[in-house]
């Protein structure tokens, strides 16, 4: 019987003999064999689209990087030209910098207790009324989650008066569980992806456990939790590299412990009459190393969870 294949041997033997560029050949090549005529165009337009969104990506960060070897002389003479006038010595100054008697090493202490505090107990929060609203009803469950979305629309500006003299009234100015309570908030897309998330997890599992005695915090903890693991790292690692690059909340509520994004604006501040952008492109460039560090190793958790929760939610 003669197997139907969207291949040809050659194509099938090239996919095998290479596996590390099957999923780029699959989704290049294969892909346009296998369309017609009419898709192949349709392809070609999108593929083109996309990579002049790539690269609309790349080129600044390029740029970045590329500057961060000049001296500012040889920045305002050529800011697109290929030079490392200036080696690694803006580098070696990011580092002895001080933004209110804090180095970038110390502004990367304070970034990790921060984040990491903030990512925690933003996990926390978002999975307990997550998996509450998914897998219980309860009167009201309907209008909290109406209200959860309405409450995305509002602008960060328009509650931030409101929020800012309660923080006040607390007593929660200039303190570090401040932050931590700021980002401890149950809601948002963080819920939204956790809740859709637990959703798609069959209750099946539940009701076995229940029948042998297991207890709702039991299932919780040693069922749901699990299986959510995917999830929840995703949800954390994404949660860590938008609170790295937040430097609004620490700008209000904790200005005298600068984190990395924080010092990173305050310096540019304190060179505006002395320009030297070489400097802060290169505290620019070693800010962001963590957070691409990090996106690298969970890449694939992030895709996939994301693609799984797209789908099922």
């Amino acid at each position: 019987m003669k197997k139907d294949n969207l291949y040809s041997e050659e194509d099938e033997a090239f996919a095998v003999g290479n596996k590390s560029k099957n999923w780029f050949y699959r989704h290049t090549v294969g892909a346009f064999k296998s369309a017609g005529p009419g898709k192949s165009i349709l392809y070609t337009v999108v593929f083109i689209a996309f990579l002049v969104y790539a690269l609309l990506l790349i080129v600044p960060f390029a740029w970045i990087i590329l500057n961060s070897f000049k001296d500012p002389v040889e920045f305002g003479m050529n800011k697109w030209g290929l030079s490392f006038s200036a080696g690694f010595k803006n580098y070696a100054e990011a580092f002895s910098y001080q933004v209110k008697g804090t180095t970038v090493l110390g502004m990367y202490l304070n970034s990790l207790l921060v984040v990491g505090g903030g990512v925690v107990v933003t996990l926390i929060s978002c999975t307990l009324a997550s998996y509450t609203m998914a897998k219980y009803k309860f009167r009201g469950r309907g209008l909290i989650y109406n209200i959860v979305i309405i409450s995305m629309m509002v602008p960060i500006v328009g509650t931030l008066p409101a929020q800012y003299r309660l923080m006040q009234k607390l007593g929660l100015i200039d303190n570090i569980i401040g932050v931590w309570f700021l980002y401890s908030g149950g809601f948002g897309f963080n819920f939204l992806f956790l809740y859709a998330y637990f959703k798609s997890i069959s209750w099946t599992y539940a009701e076995a456990a229940q029948i042998d005695g297991a207890s709702d915090f039991r299932i919780f903890w040693q069922i749901m939790l699990p299986m959510a693991k995917p999830a929840l790292t995703a949800v954390g690692v994404l949660t860590f590299m938008g609170l790295w690059c937040d430097y609004q909340t620490p700008y209000f509520y904790l200005n005298s412990m600068p984190t990395i994004a924080l010092g990173l604006k305050d310096m540019s501040d304190q060179l505006a009459y002395n320009p030297n952008y070489p400097l802060v492109l290169a505290t620019a460039v070693m800010a962001t190393i963590p957070i691409l560090v990090l996106f690298c190793a969970f890449q694939k958790t992030i895709m996939n969870n994301m693609t799984v929760g797209g789908l099922k939610g």
